[in-house]
């Protein structure tokens, strides 16, 4: 019989475990950054699933990238507005 592949959502938990010395060890505000990562991986579980690695932690960080792209993204956007409003009013 083939071996089974645990589900992804349960390899991520597993991760998370795994890495639950390392998430002890930081600052308390490094903490909390960490466990926003996990529950990114965790939203885009989707995703994961999908990419049908079997290095998990590849999708996890991907994800997490991606969601930090986009927060990156949004905040130049938002500062572009900002530099116009200013050269508009000055």
């Amino acid at each position: 019989m083939g071996r089974t592949i645990a589900p992804y959502s349960r390899q991520v938990a597993q991760i998370e475990e795994s890495l639950s010395e390392f998430r002890r060890a930081l600052r308390r505000s490094d903490q909390e950054i960490f466990d926003d990562l996990i529950r990114t991986a965790k939203l885009q579980v989707q995703a994961g699933v999908m990419a049908a690695s079997p290095y998990p932690i590849d999708s996890m960080l991907m994800t997490m990238v991606i969601e930090l792209k986009k927060e990156i993204s949004v905040l130049r956007n938002e500062l572009k507005q900002i530099q116009m409003q200013r050269q508009q009013d000055g």
